[in-house]
């Protein structure tokens, strides 16, 4: 599933930004100012495999974000709030 938002603001400055808050939901992004990948997040033994995995591409001010792997218990709209979280939180 691909999802698009707009990068406000410096683009180096904002995928820093973008890593640390996807950090701070184990969620790591690797990569440059026009593409990588990005997986993580926590396999509990009472919430099962609550892994994400995927990749982006930056064009100017947009990021297209590609969800290869998502939680089973995530809809697809979680994981679009999950992700402009990361993007665009200022």
């Amino acid at each position: 599933m691909k999802f698009e938002y707009t990068l406000r603001g410096d683009p180096a400055q904002k995928l820093a930004m973008i890593r640390q808050r996807a950090a701070q939901k184990f969620v790591t992004f690797v990569g440059d100012l026009e593409k990588g990948t990005f997986s993580g997040g926590l396999s509990l033994p009472l919430l099962g495999d609550m892994t994400v995995r995927g990749s982006y591409k930056i064009v100017g001010d947009k990021i297209t974000v590609t969800v290869s792997k998502k939680p089973s218990s995530y809809t697809w709209s979680q994981v679009d709030l999950m992700l402009r979280g990361f993007v665009e939180s200022d």
